[in-house]
């Protein structure tokens, strides 16, 4: 019985073997099997890549080329740079969209029906001449050529519309033309406000006045475009659009800069100076209506140089140093970097500072003998006034009168109402290249120096600080910061950045300000600033003569600074002539007073300030009138005459 089982067990193992045996085998047969289906579909795949390679290699290649060109892949899409604008919103300054047509002359090259088709069409848009697409076409391995640079739209579309063109079969073979984009910087206005816009130079860095100053809020963000090709070759793209620049608002009033520009002109086809500068400004707010000096430039052409007398010099004319000279004096704003001492239109700060301490008061009367010793030095007064009121003191420009009242003053309160006005530091005006100006530490005045200061001679000013100082005094004591831009703007018109109430400290009470609005109208009626009369207006206003160099050169700065109305001012005018060349008004503000005439009347009507009655202003001047044919500068004699106050070159 147990070899039964035995043999029984021992058949049964060896079935079990043969089993699995076969089952190895057919295990093995199908591995077999996927192996070769396996290798089958990889010959077919390689076979395919291999037809796609030889046989339509170039067809593809030039697919994708085309395809990836004019969809600009992986490209950078750039910003549109804000606009400026004046106070109106006329467009001072404007960025427009212009293409760069660029050419890929291999592809272009490797059919004969591309290169007849394509050229007939940039010859139909463009006017391309033979020569210009062969010399393009020499560019053996490359992909990327400019043909041409800032072509304007109709253009491009008038060649995009032959390449839509299904009417015929040549629209096919328009191959290898695609189109960059980028934006041109415009100025329509040209020279007019130069100083004060700026002009941008590559990279859409701006390069002096808002260009410069605001910059970061005119740049915006560039965009761009990646993409890849699916199996089809079908482009899948991804789009960041650029970001455009905020639009700056300016202060600037275009038709008031016009017209002070042409009066600018008009008086140096007169004259020939070598510095003049005129700045309007709202005395209620410190807002710059309009600015501007002799050495105006082409914003469109910033590089070619206009000499002051108008001529632009050929290259050849100027070594690289001389040009660059020439460039820098141009771009320069005389009315904010320039400095030069501002003469008697200090006059009328000094006598404010007396009467804020009450060291005078309005009815205080001074001896004027004509000439003042101080210091060992004669100081010489415009005119022998005998007996002056304080009222007459700034009307008569009386030089005897201010040493007194400066002396009672004293250096430390003298000094400390000269910075309290703004003087030896930036006003913070927003353009580029401001001046502090300089001035002398009060522990160094000797008694000549403090007298010569009391009359604005020692000390060195620019034009903004007078005109931002001199408003506070007749505006009931109100300093408020100058400035050219009124806020900016983003793309949906929301306010960024505001500027119309720039405070920044009161300076005199409002009874002193009333005061001084009574002399300054005073020195127009019947004082040294008559030629400053403006037909239906009461303004009120001082003239300034300061000397510049050595005394026997005669070279003077001349200047008036006045408000109109006199005794609620809504503007500040200020005009500064430096070295007029008349042997006979060197040293006469005249030629400030009338231009500020001429100028008042062509632009007050417009800015809303109408004349109050017609006030008869025909004014016969003669020889005795003060600083007609006498500087307010004094003379110092000889006699310890070393500090006499001279200098102030710009």
């Amino acid at each position: 019985m147990l070899l039964c089982r035995v043999i029984q067990g021992q058949d049964m193992a060896r079935k079990i073997g043969i089993r699995s045996i076969n089952s190895n085998e057919n295990n093995q047969r199908r591995i077999l099997l996927v192996l070769f289906i396996m290798a089958g579909i990889l010959l077919f795949l390689v076979g395919r890549i291999a037809y796609w390679q030889i046989a339509k290699g170039t067809e593809y290649q030039n697919a994708i080329q085309d395809q990836g060109y004019n969809s600009t892949v992986g490209s950078k899409l750039p910003f549109q740079r804000g606009s400026i604008t004046d106070r109106n919103g006329v467009q001072l300054a404007y960025s427009s969209k212009t293409y760069n047509v660029i050419l890929d002359p291999k592809v272009i090259k490797s059919s004969a029906s591309y290169m007849k088709y394509t050229f007939a069409a940039l010859q139909k848009a463009f006017g391309t001449t033979q020569e210009e697409f062969d010399t393009a076409m020499e560019q053996k391995n490359s992909s990327y050529y400019i043909l041409y640079r800032k072509q304007p739209y109709e253009k491009i579309a008038d060649f995009k519309a032959q390449q839509l063109d299904t009417s015929t079969e040549d629209h096919k073979f328009i191959k290898g033309v695609w189109f960059e984009t980028e934006y041109e910087r415009n100025y329509p206005y040209g020279t007019v406000a130069s100083h004060v816009i700026g002009f941008t130079n590559s990279g859409n860095v701006g390069c002096g006045g808002i260009e410069q100053q605001y910059n970061s809020y005119l740049n915006g963000t560039d965009g761009r475009v990646s993409g890849y090709y699916d199996a089809d070759l079908n482009l899948i793209t991804n789009t960041w659009e650029a970001v455009a620049g905020y639009t700056v608002v300016s202060t600037i009033d275009l038709y008031a800069q016009q017209a002070v520009e042409k009066k600018v002109n008009a008086f140096l086809e007169q004259y020939r100076v070598n510095n003049i500068g005129v700045v309007v400004m709202d005395a209620t707010n410190g807002e710059i209506v309009a600015m501007a000096s002799n050495r105006s430039y082409d914003l469109n052409n910033p590089r070619e140089i206009i000499l002051p007398d108008g001529s632009t010099p050929e290259a050849d004319d100027m070594t690289d140093e001389e040009r660059l000279n020439a460039l820098n004096k141009m771009w320069r704003n005389f009315c904010v970097s320039d400095t030069y001492e501002p003469g008697s239109t200090f006059k009328c700060f000094t006598v404010a500072a007396a009467l804020e301490e009450k060291i005078v008061s309005k009815d205080s009367h001074y001896k004027c003998p004509g000439t003042v010793e101080v210091g060992g030095a004669t100081i010489r007064c415009n005119a022998t006034h005998n007996d002056v009121s304080l009222k007459e003191s700034i009307s008569k420009s009386c030089n005897s009168a201010l040493i007194s009242i400066a002396e009672k003053e004293g250096a430390t309160l003298f000094y400390r109402y000269q910075k309290h006005f703004g003087f030896g530091e930036k006003t913070g005006i927003d353009l580029p290249g401001e001046a502090p100006g300089i001035m002398m530490k009060h522990t160094n005045y000797s008694d000549l120096e403090l007298a010569t200061q009391s009359f604005g001679q020692g000390f060195n000013v620019t034009m903004v600080q007078i005109a931002a100082a001199y408003a506070s005094l007749v505006n009931g004591g109100y300093y408020y910061q100058p400035h050219v831009v009124r806020q900016v703007l983003n793309g949906d018109g929301a306010t960024v950045y505001d500027a119309t109430n720039l405070l920044v400290r009161k300076t005199v009470s409002a009874d002193t300000s009333a005061f001084l609005q009574e002399a300054t109208l005073l020195t127009v009626e019947s004082g040294t600033a008559k030629p400053a009369q403006t037909k239906g207006y009461k303004v009120g206003g001082k003239t300034g003569t300061a000397k510049k160099g050595k005394r026997d050169e005669n070279r003077f700065v001349v200047s008036f600074v006045g408000s109109v109305p006199y005794n609620n001012p809504k503007y500040i005018i200020y005009i500064v002539i430096d070295e007029i060349d008349d042997e006979k008004l060197y040293n006469s503000s005249r030629p400030a007073t009338q231009l500020t005439s001429e100028i008042l009347s062509e632009i007050l009507p417009y800015l809303g300030v109408y004349p109050d009655g017609d006030i008869d202003y025909h004014v016969e001047y003669t020889d005795d009138d003060d600083e007609i044919n006498n500087s307010d500068y004094p003379d110092l004699s000889d006699d310890g005459g070393e500090n006499n106050g001279d200098g102030g070159d710009t």
